[in-house]
């Protein structure tokens, strides 16, 4: 399996949720490389960024697209941050996913995050 670099970025909306938002790379350069061009496009939108990462390893996720509808169909994310680690779970609502999220980590932070990306199987 090839090893490859996931941007993942989290920002937050006027409601507090946290969005997740996920590029694909095959190297770390192209990876920061997407990070400093994303994170311009969020400031200059004046999104907050909650977190943002690249992820080696072999996760993969779909292209990503706006989402056109708040009626999309949503996935929803377990994410746990313990300095430069990042663990990353598919959840199957966001009842589950808040619950886990709350529970208090031994260190760093979790989040739960929706995201209109799925991720490859």
């Amino acid at each position: 399996m090839k090893t490859l670099f996931l941007l993942m970025v989290l920002t937050q909306n006027g409601a507090g949720d946290i969005n997740a938002s996920f590029v694909n790379t095959e190297t770390l350069e192209q990876c920061q490389q997407k990070a400093l061009m994303v994170k311009g496009v969020f400031v200059a939108s004046n999104i907050p960024i909650v977190e943002s990462h690249c992820i080696q390893g072999d996760l993969s996720f779909s292209e990503f697209n706006h989402a056109s509808a708040s009626s999309m169909i949503r996935n929803f994310y377990l994410i746990k941050v313990n300095g430069a680690e990042v663990q990353l779970a598919k959840m199957q609502d966001w009842a589950t996913c808040m619950a886990q999220a709350k529970q208090a980590p031994e260190s760093g932070r979790s989040y739960c995050s929706s995201s209109v990306q799925s991720l490859a199987e």
